[in-house]
């Protein structure tokens, strides 16, 4: 019978065009791709792979055994989620394995883990932070189970046929700033403050970035950006000592120093948090059990920061 866990693992050599990308994605060693690839070779008795420049790519015979061993896999899948709905109200148990953007582990999965392990010990929970492109492409090749992403505004997050999104609430940024600057004393930041401030932000090219730049667009401003700063802590950081001022989002933010002043933003930028999994995983109690504790993580969120 063939390995369908190393059909698993030809679709991710596809995917990625290399044996040493396809082992970094699944989280094996490239040697044990290459071995799991030379067993199917010899089980079915074709050549899959062949050399495409600096790559791999799936022969004609590769492709068709990783697409119709995918629909197996995803048939198998959701028998197995079935089953375990059918179960009723046994002790959840067995693994589940979970993708999230940084500021979404921190303020929804960290907490979400913390209520499972009391509520659902059977449930044996794992964790990647990555971004919500990679977590898409990850929950769609099956590397994990669920993932959570976010969706700025209008910016495009496409999702495939084949992914189940569901949005579990809206988070919103507000504008930071040093306790004695004009602004702290405020209730709401209007179109016209924005001009004349100094910001500190994530890279260009970056959703930060994005965010920013779309604030200013809908008012013909561009940010005077001088300071430039991946993490939020570092924002922070510069805020906190007079340095520019910060639009951070309120998931995941650390509780701010007594120096730095939260203010809303009248047109708020605003993201759209989603919980995404494959269709044939919709039936499964594990599944519906995260998702409903991540909901409860999110609407925590929402009385924390009530504005």
């Amino acid at each position: 019978m063939i390995d369908l866990a190393a059909v698993r693992t030809l679709d991710a050599v596809r995917e990625h065009g290399s044996v040493v990308a396809a082992a970094a994605a699944l989280g094996y060693t490239p040697s044990a791709v290459s071995q799991q690839i030379k067993r199917l070779e010899r089980h079915t008795g074709v050549q899959l792979l062949e050399r495409v420049g600096r790559g791999v790519a799936l022969t004609e015979l590769g492709r068709r055994l990783a697409d119709d061993g995918n629909r197996v896999l995803g048939d198998l899948e959701a028998i197995e989620a079935q089953l375990a709905a059918a179960h009723g109200s046994a002790p959840l148990h067995g693994q589940v394995r979970i993708a999230a953007f940084s500021t979404g582990v921190r303020g929804l999965v960290a907490p979400a883990l913390a209520t499972l392990r009391h509520t659902d010990p059977g449930l044996d929970v794992r964790v990647v932070e990555s971004d919500p492109h990679e977590a898409l492409d990850l929950v769609a090749g099956g590397q994990v189970d669920t993932a959570l992403v976010h969706n700025w505004g209008d910016l495009p997050l496409p999702i495939p046929a084949h992914v189940e999104d569901v949005q579990l609430g809206i988070d919103t940024a507000d504008v930071l700033v040093p306790r004695d600057h004009p602004l702290a004393a405020r209730s709401v930041i209007t179109a016209a403050d924005l001009d004349g401030l100094v910001w500190t932000c994530a890279p260009v090219g970056s959703v930060c970035h994005g965010w920013l730049v779309h604030l200013h667009d809908a008012h013909g401003l561009r940010p005077d950006v001088r300071y430039w700063a991946m993490e939020f802590s570092s924002q922070i950081g510069l805020v906190e000592h007079g340095n520019a001022v910060a639009l951070v989002p309120r998931l995941g933010r650390e509780s701010l120093p007594s120096g730095v002043i939260a203010v809303p933003v009248d047109d708020p930028v605003t993201r759209r948090i989603l919980q995404v999994w494959r269709r044939t995983m919709a039936p499964s109690p594990a599944i519906r059990r995260v998702h409903d504790v991540l909901t409860s993580a999110m609407d925590a969120v929402a009385v924390a920061h009530p504005r």
